[in-house]
Parts: C-alpha cells; sequence; structure tokens
C-alpha cells in the first residue's frame, strides 16, 4: 500500500536505521562487558548478589549500603561518571555500611558469564521485535495507527539495547540524552497507538490532546537528561525522586495502556474483534505483561526472592509488538 504523503516515511526509516546501529554496536561490544556479579535498587543498596559471582566472593551481602567506589563517594555522581568502563581482571575498592559499621571490600570484575551473554542477547532481540515488526505492520497498511506503532517501536526498541561503551564522558552523556529521549516517548507513543487504534479518540484532535499525552514522558525525560548531562550530587532524597518519578510515570502510561486494550476490546464487536485480531493482541498483552508483572511485585515486597526462571521472563515481552504489529497490518472492516 502506498505511502500517504507528509507521513514521515524516510525520516521513521532512519532513526530506525540509527536504532538497529546501536544495537549491532552493542552486541558488538557483549565480549568487552565486565561485571562483579549484583544488583543495586538505584540508591546503592545491593538488592541482589549472585551465587559464585566475584561479589560474593568479596563479601557483598544482600542490604549492604554501598557509600564509596574506589576512594569516590557514590554520592559524587561527577567523579563517578568520568571513572572509565570496568574491564575483565580490574579489581574495585569498595566501601559499604552494613549493620553501623563501615566495611571495605575488594571486588574483581570478570567476562560476562554464558548466563549473562544469554540474558543480553535475549534483550536485543526483544528489542529487534519491537524495532522490525510494526515495520511490517506499517508497509502492508500505511496509516496513522501503524505510523504510531513504528514510533512507540523505534522507541522501546532501545529500551532493551545497551549500545556500545563510549570512552569520552560528554558524548556518552549526549548518548544517554538521546536513548532515553527515544524511550521516554516511545512508551507515549505506545499509549497513543491504543488512542488510534482501531478507532481514533476524538479528543485527540483538540490542541492540548497530544500535548497531554507526550507531556509527562517529556517531564521524565528532562529529569533523566539533567541528571546525565550535569551529573548533579546523587543524594539519597534525589536518587529516590528519580525512583519514584519514573515509577509513577511508567507505571501510569503501562496502566492506562492496559485499560485502553481492554477498553478497546470491549467497544468492539466480534466481527471487528476477528477481522482487526483484537483476541490475538489481548491476549498477547496479557501473556506479555502478566511474568514480569509477577516479577515486579515479588521482587517489591521481598527484594531477595527469586522466582524459578526469573531472569527469563522478560522474553514474554515480544509477544507485545508481534500481537499487536499483527492486529495493526489488518485491514480495517
Amino acid at each position: 500500500m502506498s505511502s500517504p504523503p507528509g507521513d514521515g516515511r524516510l525520516m521513521l526509516i532512519i532513526l530506525a536505521l540509527l536504532a538497529g546501529t546501536w544495537g549491532v554496536l552493542g552486541w558488538m561490544d557483549l565480549a568487552q562487558q565486565a561485571r562483579a556479579g549484583f544488583d543495586t535498587d538505584g540508591n546503592n543498596t545491593a538488592t541482589r548478589v549472585l551465587a559464585g559471582s566475584s561479589a560474593e566472593a568479596a563479601g557483598l551481602k544482600v542490604g549492604d549500603y554501598i557509600t564509596h567506589y574506589d576512594g569516590a563517594p557514590l554520592a559524587d555522581a561527577s567523579t563517578i561518571a568520568h571513572q572509565p568502563r570496568k574491564k575483565a581482571g580490574d579489581v574495585r575498592r569498595v566501601t559499604v555500611e552494613r549493620e553501623g559499621k563501615s566495611v571495605n571490600l575488594r571486588i574483581a570484575y570478570r567476562h560476562l558469564s554464558d548466563h549473562e551473554l544469554a540474558l543480553a542477547r535475549a534483550s536485543l532481540i526483544i528489542g529487534y521485535c519491537f524495532l522490525l515488526l510494526p515495520f511490517v505492520a506499517w508497509f502492508r497498511q500505511s496509516n496513522e495507527a501503524t505510523r504510531v506503532l513504528v514510533i512507540a517501536g523505534t522507541g522501546l526498541s532501545l529500551a532493551f539495547m545497551g549500545g556500545p561503551y563510549i570512552a569520552d564522558f560528554s558524548m556518552r552523556s549526549i548518548a544517554l540524552a538521546i536513548t532515553s529521549l527515544y524511550v521516554m516517548f516511545g512508551i507515549a507513543a505506545l499509549l497513543q497507538f491504543l488512542l488510534v487504534f482501531p478507532h481514533r479518540r476524538p479528543w485527540l484532535n483538540r490542541s492540548f490532546g497530544k500535548k497531554l499525552l507526550y507531556f509527562p514522558a517529556f517531564v521524565l525525560w528532562l529529569l533523566i537528561a539533567y541528571r546525565a548531562l550535569f551529573t548533579p550530587l546523587a543524594s539519597s532524597g534525589l536518587n529516590t525522586l528519580t525512583r519514584f518519578t519514573a515509577g509513577i510515570i511508567v507505571g501510569a502510561y503501562i496502566l492506562v495502556s492496559l485499560f485502553q486494550v481492554l477498553r478497546n476490546y470491549s467497544r468492539t464487536d466480534q466481527a471487528e474483534r476477528k477481522a482487526c485480531a483484537l483476541n490475538g493482541m489481548l491476549l498477547g498483552t496479557v501473556v506479555g505483561l502478566m511474568p514480569v508483572t509477577i516479577a515486579q511485585m515479588v521482587s517489591t515486597f521481598s527484594p531477595q526472592a527469586m522466582l524459578p526462571g526469573q531472569d527469563y521472563y522478560f522474553v514474554t515481552l515480544a509477544l507485545i509488538p508481534l500481537t499487536w504489529a499483527r492486529s495493526a497490518s489488518r485491514p480495517r472492516p
């Protein structure tokens, strides 16, 4: 089907090529990455220490609050951000607070394990599902809904693509600001897609329609970009504000999107559901989100708990671009 004039096809293709290239470079960079085998909650508290990891061997425990890294306080975001990437074989001095006492550790970094490599590659593959499948729908049915789905998929793909390491701090900060802009507008575009498919909501035609839709994503991006570009003091309050703001805004987009999927389904008759493959879209949404939602709930109430195979729960998210693109590519009744 031919593309209507002014639909921005060339620009979207260029943006998608940039995102795809970013993912390829990230895939190639995996061999150079190193990890110590622990995760934090975004506020410097260890929430997970992998069994058999160098962090476990060094004595790091879940609940440890990390205060210093190679002698620099973690609150000094600028100093920490300017440090070069860790390489396999590097040993870093880490100071933690544990039960009111300061504990010094020496943690070695290792190449990614086979398990970590598999997770990283699976994440990249899902990213390409979000990137490419909407284009299939767009080339089959070129309309507003598929165009918005392409915008959403291009943005969300970067949430799963780590990208390559950039040695220069300034360029690294700019890259983070740009990729976060992609992701945030991708999240908002996903909701916009549900507001134009299978039927366009009239309030989108009002002057405030799209502005209202994208404004929360823009606010969160400003916060992320500010921290990336200006590296302010990473106080506990700023870390908490960032986590809270991101949780509220992203969570709201996800909940409203899920509500809109259910609303769209309930407001169509059986013939339209079949024509637009809405049954599959609903099933793909529920099955795609359920495992990660359950895992998130468990980690919220019991950070140390791990469900069987939890690391791979995110793989089901690939069902969302698959089923949504399939529905959007169907001719409208």
